[in-house]
């Protein structure tokens, strides 16, 4: 994997520094610096197969560490502006304060102006740089038991106990350092050749990375991102996936309707099913009283008309039926009920017709076909006519 990182400067018209560094390779890739942010647009390509860390100007921003309860709430954090107010210069609201590690009951706090943090964001932007990492520069020099040093051209990168960091030129700010170091009686570390540090007591030089290289592994292990909260990076999107997730959607979608139409149309038919089943259970409980239910419907109901065919009797109830056809038809007459006597050929025939001569018709077209008819008892029923007929083959 590679790392792009890049110091940015106070203002967009200051210098900035960058390095690639392969992790498999274990070297640096490349470097170099750009004349100011308008060249970052220019790192692009570097940037397609790298991690963009980005390190901020620590003269920006004040490092505080406040004492906190050991299991402070949500609302003792958020309670931190106030209780640095007076330390901090401006009004809070401008301000951004973002969490650092916790040591015990002190909590890191880095201070920044809200405009300068989306200053920095809109120079990724318009570079086309995806960057989710900000560090302040300073803050990731080594932790030492007294004061660490850096020097990138002409500013000077300090790195003192307690969580304390400081940027600015090396010619004002060194004569600071040394002062301190001095009255305090702490110990210097340097990381780069320094100018102007002659003669300094108690001070060590580790030259075994470069600046930036330094710099990439503190910003690696560091547990403090000013791009959070309000500030943080969405994770990028794969583009070609932005191309077709609303197809994709729409794709999604269509097949969940079309899922919900199919299941709507199954449930539909096993209703019509359902309801078809109880309607022939029902003909054939009027046509067959003493079958009861069955569950094979067709197997029984070939079973009986292979019965009525077969039945005894110079005719079968199937053949006198349909030839009474005709018969039913001119005269209007209903069958309600039919009870067949397969010894005596003979249909007993419970019927509704509109009148009493509707049921003497029908008499006399089954006796012109050969059959012998009786008339049981009549009655009227509103506005029709109930009566018994028996016909015999």
């Amino acid at each position: 994997m590679q790392r792009l990182i890049i110091r940015l400067g106070p203002d967009t018209s200051d210098t900035i520094h960058w390095l690639v560094y392969s992790e498999q390779e274990e070297e640096i890739i490349a470097s170099g610096k750009l004349n100011n942010s308008d060249g970052l647009a220019s790192l692009k390509e570097r940037a397609s197969s790298a991690q963009v860390i980005a390190l901020a100007p620590s003269c920006d921003i004040l490092f505080k560490q406040v004492a906190l309860p050991k299991n402070a709430t949500r609302k003792a954090l958020a309670a931190i502006p106030f209780m640095i107010e007076d330390d901090v210069c401006g009004d809070i609201e401008k301000l951004f304060f973002a969490l650092g590690p916790k040591h015990e009951n002190l909590q890191e706090v880095a201070v920044v102006k809200r405009e300068k943090l989306m200053q920095w964001q809109a120079a990724f932007t318009d570079g086309d740089l995806f960057c989710t990492q900000l560090v302040p520069d300073a803050y990731c020099l080594p932790q030492n038991d007294g004061i660490s040093l850096l020097e990138i051209e002409d500013q000077l990168l300090v790195k003192m106990q307690e969580g304390q960091c400081l940027q600015g030129e090396s010619e004002w700010l060194l004569p600071l350092i040394l002062d301190i170091a001095k009255s305090q009686n702490l110990p210097l570390t340097c990381y780069s050749d320094i100018s102007n540090l002659a003669n300094a007591e108690h001070t060590s030089y580790v030259f075994d990375l470069l600046p930036m290289q330094l710099l990439m592994q503190g910003a690696l292990s560091s547990k403090l991102n000013l791009f959070q909260g309000e500030f943080a990076i969405k994770r990028k999107t794969n583009a070609k996936w932005d191309k077709w997730k609303l197809a994709a959607a729409l794709a999604v979608i269509a097949v969940c309707a079309n899922l919900v139409f199919k299941t709507a149309e199954l449930n539909s038919l096993k209703r019509d099913r359902a309801e078809i089943r109880q309607q022939i259970q029902t003909s054939i409980a009027q046509g067959f009283p003493d079958l009861g239910r069955v569950s094979n419907i067709k197997t029984v109901l070939a079973r009986e008309v292979r019965a009525l065919e077969q039945g005894g009797g110079s005719l079968s109830m199937l053949a006198m039926l349909s030839r009474l056809g005709d018969a039913f038809e001119n005269s209007g007459v209903k069958p309600q009920t039919l009870k067949y006597d397969s010894r005596r050929s003979e249909i007993r025939i419970q019927s509704v017709a509109q009148s009493f001569e509707a049921l003497e018709s029908f008499r006399r077209n089954a006796q012109s076909l050969g059959f012998e008819v009786d008339q049981g008892a009549i009655n009227n029923r509103g506005e029709e006519v109930v009566g018994v007929i028996t016909v015999r083959g």
